[in-house]
Formats: structure tokens, C-alpha cells, sequence
């Protein structure tokens, strides 16, 4: 079918007679859309006359002209956000249920036959194709989950949600764009329902008995209390009386433990495995006694934390949502994964009881938002596990309090997607988006930096809340980033629009290196990098300001705050202080590329010997047991330091960082330390231990221990003994005797071959 020849329009729109606010809209979008992209006027009629129907004409909406035209299609059994894309001859009919599936059939198809994108609300693309033709169509889709919600605040905007696919309330979307699922309460709502202000003085017996006290604080409600249920219900339907547009009711614990311990609730919780069997049995009772008022409206409660296990035989009703919360997992890696298995049991549990299972999932770090957060390339396989499971719902929580959340806008597209349709190619989406947000030029480079960091991040324990010791955080990797996103900006230099963007997107990385200054730089030396921003953290947190502040006139270009708890750039940037200079004292010696042979071995045969230096180990502590020095008396002027206060196995090269020809075969094993000897110490006296351990056994293979006189106060090469390696083997050094040597350093640890 030809909808444009050479600019001039080759059809008409028809509006059906009767068309609801959101089909009058989808012919407005169909027809600018169209416009846009050919150059042609595409005239938008009403479809008054059946029988005078145009030969070449877009039909929109499930109205008379459709049913007549297109009688094989069940236009009336189409769901709310069902719809059908069909060509019959140089007719199209992009129908759909009410009140969204007509909306959806005119966006879906500027998509995917016409090729539009709307990135972001901001940032759109249409292609420019002055005739335009489309395949004969005969296609019929309803989105999986029946709740779609990206919650990311670059996704906010209610036309943006409306194109591509979400569905939340937050923000509402109004009618003339299809409405949305509403929600009366969303999160939280024991207290809400029930201030303890207003009524734990005259009914503490509402509330939980925790350690034989009723309590409000830290507490939750008290569930089997008769009373309390009969006045629940009549709270509930106050709230469905302000609300009657809305379809579900939050009816969810508080965020925090304390359930509820009184004899009757404890019965429950104990016959039903833990306490979510109390929270269904009450919320059960809930919604059977709204259900004859307000027969469409479903209950919906949490599992969450305490409560995410499902109940042994308790079933919650079919007018019941529970929402499953992922918030302990594991988000660098699918939940699927068995780092993740005890969410994964739950999510099979509830669902096998649950009429209509959602999901509460978590996609951003709330202790910084605007932090690297590699999550990037696990997002699709977590939505294709919710379909697999059959879940109706899915909301996932992003940085949703100002712009700048880190990737946010390429998260909050990726996620409407494949909420839209889960089966698409995650990391295709990811390109896509890339190329057509950023321009391909800088794509290419910003692409090889969620590749650096999703893949320094294998093995790390990726939660929703920052930890400081991620790998991705290092000195390497973040300098690696920095450079990326500096050919980034590079070469959107030219594109002023794409430069603001690849601007934004470049602050996570500046600012883990503004928050970990002294330590990157301290790293940078050790390591003999090149520093990739000035000099001073003080001009780079001014230069970070100034990208936070953003470009006037377009507000999507300011990024605040920059955690949940409200850090806001100002006050981050105040909190470093000025420089300090010479806290770290002048760049030490570079470390050695190749380290000379230790002196007390020349007589001895070297040749297959494996030299493992001090950055090769796993320090315990660092910085309090144990971390890397200068030391120019060091084979590489470098030497891991451990205080003599502490007995423990400090320094260890585990079994994974040990070269594959190390890991097989009979080894002599050489510690090369050296000792400062606290006063008083006699050379009798134990100073250090050092050792090979077998992991898989749990035996000792060789070790050693060396006193004050063996040790002396220069570096030497110790025996440690002969040991048949086998892939579990570590080896260790530690101090061997609180206060009997002031310091012990190691320089290396050297494997000759047993001849």
C-alpha cells in the first residue's frame, strides 16, 4: 500500500464516528507523524458515510466503518490495549480495544513500519522518505504484562509514555492519551490507613506486639485483630469513594520489619512458613468485603523483605495483586542466577498460587544515582523471566527524582520496550538506542564503555545500594571510562544537541573520581598511570558543577540530586573542601617493569621460575592489615606493608590469581620479606609465617616460620618448602607474633620449578 508519493499524500485518515478522546488523538499523532516523514498534508475526515468510504484510506479506531470494511476482524473482543494493524488492498485499519488500543496500533505502526523513535521526550527520530510504502499487514498484538512502569525520571513525561507503551500513574496520563492504571495509595500504606497518631493511644492493640510491648515504631500493623480488619474495610472503601477512577488499592506493609507477635498472628505465621501468611490472611479479608462495592477494583499488598516468601496453604483471592520485591538481589546478574536463587524460589512460589503476580524490581543505585551502575545488559533477561512466570505486572524503579540518574534515558527506553514485548534483543535495543540517541560516531565509544564496565563487574554482588569496594571503581577501569567518554564527546563536538547529551552521560565516571580522589590517585601513581583530568579535584569538581548545572533551555540537562536521601551537587561539591596539597606526599618511584632476581638466588637454577609480585595478592584490610608501598628496597619499588599487630593472613595470592603453570606440579616455594624489628625483640623470636594452603582439602601443603634473626632487616628469599600445586592452592604471608616485629614486607612470592 502507498500512503505517499513523491510528498503528496495518496490516502486519507478516517475517524470513526463515536472515536473516544484517545482514537480522536491517534489521528491527530498518525497524521503529523506522516506528515513529518513524506512532507505531504494528510487529510483527517470522519467516517459519516459507509458506503462512501474512500478506496485509499487509514481507518482509525473499531467504530461502524471498521466492522463494515473489516468484518473478519472481532473488532469487540479486542482487550483495552489489544489491537490489530491491517491492509486490504489500499485500505489500513489500525484499530484497537478501549480505552488504549487504537493509540497503541497508530504508535506501533509509526515504529515499526515507518521508523520513528521517540528516544526520550526530547529527543525524537523521524525518518525523512518523501513516498512512503508499507507491506501488505495482518497483525494483532496485546502487551504481556497488563502494568507497565519504567519509573525513571527522563520517562516521566505522559506523551512519552503514551508512545511507547507504559502504562503507570506516575505521572498520570490523561484520557485524550489513554489513561493509565491508577492506583489509590502505591506503597506503604499500613500507617497511612492507620495513623498511629490518631489511634495507637486508644487502641494500641492495633499495632504490633514486639518483646511484649504494643509499639508503633519500627512496627507494623497487628493482622488478626477482628476490630482492626472491621475498620480497615471501612477505610479502604473511604479511599475507593475519593478515588472512583482508581482500579487497584495499596493495601502494603511499612518499610521496615516488625511484625507483628501476638498469639494469633504468630499461629498463623508459624502454620503458613513466615509472615506473610498473616499479611495474605488480612488482606484476603480485605478485599472479600469491598469486593460487593466496588467489584473492579483488586487489593493489592507486598511481598517484601520479611513477607517474600509465599505461605504454605493460604491463596490470595482473585481480586488480589501481590507485588514481589527484588530489593535484595543481585542486579549485576540475571535473577536467575544463583547468587539469586532464593529470590528466584519465591518468584516461582507466588506465582503458582497468585492470580495476578507483579513484580517491584530495582534498576538504579539510590545511594547515587548518577554512579556507574552495570545492570545495562541484565534488564532483558530479568522481564523475559517475569513473562516466563506469568507475571501481570512489572514496575521498575529507576532514579526517579530528578534527570541525570546514570544512563538514565537509555534505561528508561530499553525498559518500555521490553515491557512492551519482552522476546526483543536486549543488547540490539541497547545499540539502537546508542546510535539514535548519541549519533553513531559517539555510540561506538560509549558502547565499548558499558562493555568495560558490565564486564569488570562479573563476580561483584551489584545491589541497589552503594558499595565502595566495586571492582568497576578501580583506577584502571575508570581511567579507561574517562578516556571513552572523552572520544565521546569528541565526536559529537560538531552536534551541539548530541554533545549536551554525551556531556550528561559522561558524569557518572567524573564523579567516581571526584568522590575517590585521594585513593585514584594514589592508584594512579602506584600503578604508573596517566591521570585523565586536571591536576587539581578541586577544578574537575568546578568543571562537573558546571555540566550538573546545565543547558539553558533545556532542562533535561540538569542533573540534581544525586542520591535518594536529596545530595544535591551544590552541597556534594561543598562537602569536598578545597585542595589539600601534599596529602599524599610526591608521586612515588614508578614501579618496575621487570624486576631483577633476588641476589641470595643467583647460584640457583631461575629458568620456568613464576614471579608473583606484591599487586598480584588479595589483601585483607587494606589500608589497616595490609596495602601496597613505595619501597626502593623492593625488587619492583614496590612491597606490600603489614604491621606487626595482627596475626592474620594478610597478604594471600588466591588460587584464581595464580598463572595456569603454577596451578599444576611440584614448586619450590620462596616468600621474599623483609622485617623492621620492634625494640626489644629477640632473634629468637617469631616474626612472620608464610605458607601454601589447599582450599579444597583444607591441608597445609608447605609453610614456614621465620624469626627475628632468620629474617633480618634486608630482603631475602625464604623457603617456604616443596609443594605438589593443584588448582585450590593459595599462598600466604603473615605477621607471626603481636608487637614482636614493627613492620613486615613482602616483596614477592617466587615459584621455581622442583628439579
Amino acid at each position: 500500500m502507498t500512503l505517499a508519493g513523491s510528498g503528496t499524500a495518496h490516502c486519507v485518515i478516517l475517524r470513526q464516528a463515536g472515536a473516544t478522546a484517545s482514537e480522536q488523538t491517534a489521528a491527530k499523532e498518525l497524521a503529523e507523524h506522516l506528515r513529518l516523514i513524506t512532507g505531504a498534508q494528510f487529510a483527517v475526515e470522519d467516517a459519516t458515510d459507509i458506503s462512501a468510504v474512500p478506496k485509499n484510506a487509514i481507518i482509525i479506531g473499531p467504530g461502524a466503518a471498521a466492522r463494515t470494511l473489516f468484518p473478519d476482524v472481532a473488532l469487540d473482543k479486542l482487550g483495552p490495549e489489544e489491537f490489530v494493524m491491517r491492509t486490504q488492498g489500499q485500505r489500513l485499519l489500525l484499530a484497537g480495544g478501549r480505552p488504549r488500543g487504537t493509540l497503541y496500533a497508530v504508535d506501533r505502526f509509526l515504529q515499526e513500519q515507518c521508523g520513528v523513535r521517540w528516544w526520550t521526550p526530547w529527543a525524537t527520530n523521524v525518518p525523512q522518505r518523501a513516498t512512503l510504502r508499507i507491506p501488505n499487514l495482518n497483525a494483532r498484538y496485546q502487551p504481556p504484562f497488563e502494568y507497565r512502569e519504567p519509573y525513571w525520571f527522563a520517562g516521566f513525561d505522559p506523551l512519552w509514555k503514551a508512545r511507547n507503551g507504559p502504562n503507570g500513574e506516575m505521572p498520570r496520563i490523561p484520557a485524550e492519551l489513554g489513561g493509565c492504571i491508577i492506583y489509590k495509595g502505591f506503597a506503604h500504606t499500613f500507617y497511612p490507613l492507620v495513623p498511629p497518631e490518631k489511634y495507637f493511644a486508644t487502641h494500641p492493640e492495633w499495632y504490633s506486639l514486639i518483646n511484649g510491648q504494643r509499639t508503633h515504631e519500627n512496627a507494623q500493623l497487628c493482622l488478626s485483630n477482628p476490630e482492626l480488619r472491621g475498620f480497615v474495610v471501612g477505610r479502604v472503601k473511604e479511599w475507593l469513594r475519593e478515588a472512583p477512577d482508581a482500579r487497584i488499592i495499596s493495601v502494603t506493609q511499612n518499610d521496615c520489619q516488625g511484625a507483628c507477635q501476638c498469639p494469633n498472628c504468630k499461629a498463623i505465621d508459624e502454620a503458613e512458613g513466615g509472615p506473610s501468611g498473616s499479611v495474605i490472611a488480612f488482606v484476603n479479608y480485605i478485599a472479600e468485603k469491598i469486593e460487593p462495592e466496588f467489584p473492579n477494583v483488586a487489593v493489592d499488598t507486598f511481598a517484601y523483605q520479611y513477607t517474600r516468601h509465599p505461605p504454605k496453604t493460604l491463596r490470595p483471592r482473585p481480586n488480589v495483586i501481590v507485588r514481589l520485591c527484588s530489593i535484595e538481589c543481585n542486579f549485576r546478574a540475571p535473577l536467575d542466577d544463583p547468587s539469586n536463587a532464593a529470590f528466584l524460589s519465591d518468584l516461582a512460589g507466588w506465582s503458582k498460587i497468585c492470580h495476578r503476580l507483579y513484580i517491584w524490581d530495582y534498576t538504579t543505585d539510590f545511594g547515587n544515582y548518577v554512579l556507574p551502575h552495570p545492570n545495562w545488559f541484565t534488564l532483558g533477561a530479568n522481564i523475559r523471566l517475569f513473562q516466563q512466570y506469568g507475571v501481570r505486572g512489572v514496575f521498575e524503579q529507576g532514579a526517579y527524582q530528578g534527570f541525570g540518574g546514570e544512563m538514565g534515558e537509555l534505561r528508561a527506553w530499553v525498559l518500555a520496550q521490553l515491557l512492551w514485548n519482552p522476546r526483543q534483543d536486549d543488547r540490539a535495543l541497547i545499540q539502537e538506542f546508542l546510535d539514535g540517541y548519541y549519533g553513531q560516531a559517539a555510540a561506538r565509544p560509549i558502547r565499548r564503555y558499558l562493555d568495560l564496565m558490565y564486564g569488570t563487574s562479573k563476580g561483584f554482588y551489584l545491589a541497589c545500594y552503594t558499595r565502595p569496594n566495586a571492582p568497576f571503581r578501580a583506577f584502571k577501569v575508570l581511567a579507561q571510562g574517562e578516556g571513552l567518554w572523552q572520544e565521546a564527546e569528541k565526536a559529537a563536538a560538531d552536534d551541539p544537541e548530541k554533545l549536551a547529551r554525551v556531556r550528561e552521560g559522561h558524569l557518572p565516571v567524573r564523579l567516581a573520581f571526584l568522590r575517590d580522589w585521594p585513593r585514584l590517585r594514589y592508584d594512579c601513581w602506584e600503578e604508573n598511570g596517566a591521570w585523565p583530568l586536571p591536576e587539581s579535584r578541586e577544578s574537575a569538581a568546578g568543571e562537573f558543577a558546571e555540566v550538573a548545572r546545565g543547558v539553558p533551555g533545556k532542562p533535561w540537562t540538569v542533573v540534581n540530586p544525586l542520591r535518594e536521601s536529596g545530595l544535591t551537587v551544590a552541597k556534594f561539591i561543598t562537602d569536598l573542601g578545597p585542595d589539600k596539597p601534599g596529602t599524599l606526599g610526591p608521586p612515588p618511584p614508578p614501579r618496575l617493569a621487570k624486576a631483577l632476581p633476588p641476589p641470595d638466588l643467583k647460584g640457583m637454577s631461575l629458568r620456568g621460575a613464576v614471579d608473583l609480585q606484591d599487586n598480584v595478592a588479595a589483601l585483607a584490610k587494606p589500608g589497616e592489615w595490609a596495602e601496597i608501598r613505595p619501597d626502593p628496597a623492593a625488587s619492583d619499588r614496590r612491597a606490600v606493608w603489614m604491621p606487626g599487630t595482627h596475626k592474620e593472613w594478610a597478604f594471600v595470592i588466591p588460587p584464581g590469581r595464580l598463572p595456569e603453570k603454577a596451578r599444576h606440579g611440584r614448586w619450590r616455594v620462596y616468600a621474599v620479606v623483609r622485617v623492621e624489628p620492634a625494640a626489644g625483640t629477640k632473634p629468637t623470636v617469631p616474626v612472620f609465617s608464610a605458607g601454601v594452603y589447599d582450599e579444597t582439602s583444607r591441608k597445609s601443603l608447605a609453610s614456614v616460620t621465620v624469626n627475628l634473626g632468620a629474617a633480618g632487616d634486608a630482603y631475602r628469599s625464604h623457603w617456604v618448602g616443596t609443594a605438589e600445586m593443584n588448582p585450590g592452592c593459595e599462598i600466604y604471608v603473615a605477621p607471626a607474633a603481636d608487637g614482636a616485629a614493627k613492620s613486615v614486607w613482602v616483596d614477592r612470592v617466587l615459584l621455581l620449578p622442583a628439579r
